[in-house]
C-alpha cells in the first residue's frame, strides 16, 4: 500500500509539475508574440520615420531644382524684357523723329506760301 500511495503521490506531483510546464510554455509564446509584435510595430515606426525623412529630403531637392530654373527663368525673362524697351524706345525715337521732320516740312511749306503771298502782294 506504501508503494501505491507513493506511486499515486509520484504520478500527482509529475501532473502537477507538467501542467506547470506547459502553463509557464503557453506563458513564453504568449510573450513571445507580444515581444514580436512589439518588434514588427517598431520596425513600421521605423520605416515611416526613414520614409518621411526620405520625402522631405526629395522635396527639399526638388524645390531647390525649381528655385534655381525660376531664376534662370527671370533672368531670360528680364532680359528679353530689356531687348523689348530698348527696341521700343528706338522705334519711338525714330516715329519722333519723323513727326518733327514731317512738322519741319509742313512749316516750311507753310512758310513758304506766306513768303509767295507777300512777294505777290509786295508786287
Amino acid at each position: 500500500m506504501k508503494i501505491k500511495l507513493l506511486g499515486a503521490f509520484a504520478l500527482a506531483m509529475m501532473l502537477t509539475v507538467g501542467a506547470y510546464a506547459q502553463d509557464t510554455t503557453a506563458m513564453s509564446k504568449k510573450e513571445i508574440r507580444k515581444q514580436e509584435k512589439a518588434e514588427r510595430k517598431a520596425r513600421l515606426k521605423e520605416d515611416l520615420k526613414n520614409t518621411g525623412r526620405a520625402a522631405g529630403e526629395t522635396a527639399k531637392e526638388v524645390g531647390q531644382g525649381v528655385k534655381s530654373k525660376a531664376k534662370a527663368a527671370g533672368a531670360a525673362i528680364d532680359t528679353t524684357a530689356q531687348k523689348v524697351e530698348q527696341s521700343v524706345s528706338k522705334g519711338y525715337d525714330k516715329v519722333d523723329n519723323a513727326i518733327m521732320a514731317e512738322r519741319e516740312k509742313q512749316k516750311a511749306k507753310r512758310d513758304s506760301v506766306k513768303n509767295e503771298k507777300a512777294r505777290r502782294d509786295s508786287l
